[in-house]
């Protein structure tokens, strides 16, 4: 999408209503989203419009960072410190380039930053990631549960097990203020939501039958509270 095409789109949806915008997008082989060349335009928009931006950086320099820093509200970081899972993103990354992102994040990034914590890779063990990332007092911790989907290499793997899934939102919840996220497999959503609510601070897409009396917001799971009021739905009865 051209810088052109991407202003023309914001202020379409933007005239119907739409207050918020996550930009993501695919990443390249080392990684990173091609952002640059869009933060001046979202600093444009937020300046005329007042909406909101999320954004799904990946790994970037430190200057890109200090750039979105008054153009973004919020990044969403998905934040990996074991060499399995970078290996099933297919990346030339180390740990070590995911921690110094986040330090660079947390140092000269937006305001709000939300590491996520994928669970259920085959062979990792996400409480290693959680815990370094709870150890920079971010915003909130978000957690990704994989689903197994066919024609990407994920497709041979088995669905998580529940119990890791706890095991994992039980560690994060302990540590730092927790969000479950939307991807996590359907088959076992209903239960793990249940269980979540006693555990985690908010829950992206709650399972239908588990909405009555929940505070419900037309936002993804990292929006910061200070925004709360312009996304509220209300109370489901």
């Amino acid at each position: 999408m051209s810088i052109d095409e991407f202003e023309k789109a914001v202020k379409r949806m933007n005239s119907v209503g739409v207050n918020g915008f996550l930009v993501s997008g695919g990443f390249d082989r080392e990684g990173s989203l091609h952002l640059s060349k869009y933060i001046p335009v979202m600093r444009k928009l937020k300046r005329e419009l007042g909406v909101i931006f999320n954004v799904h950086p990946g790994l970037q320099t430190k200057d890109v960072v200090e750039d979105m820093s008054d153009a973004v509200d919020m990044v969403d970081f998905e934040f990996t410190y074991t060499e399995k899972s970078i290996r099933e993103k297919g990346l030339n990354r180390k740990p070590e380039d995911y921690l110094k992102m986040l330090e660079i994040l947390m140092d000269r990034g937006p305001k709000y930053v939300i590491p996520h914590v994928m669970v259920g890779i085959p062979g990792d063990d996400p409480e290693s990631s959680i815990r370094i990332a709870s150890s920079f007092h971010p915003y909130l911790i978000n957690l990704l549960v994989l689903i197994p989907t066919k024609g990407t290499p994920s497709e041979s793997y088995e669905m998580p097990k529940l119990e890791d899934v706890v095991k994992a939102m039980k560690i994060s919840s302990s540590l730092n203020k927790t969000s479950l996220g939307c991807m996590r497999p359907y088959p076992m959503k209903k239960e793990l939501d249940k269980i979540a609510m006693n555990y985690v601070d908010r829950i992206a897409n709650p399972h239908p039958s588990l909405r009555d009396n929940m505070e419900m917001y037309d936002a993804c799971c990292s929006l910061p509270e200070e925004f709360f009021d312009r996304f509220r739905m209300g109370v489901r009865k």
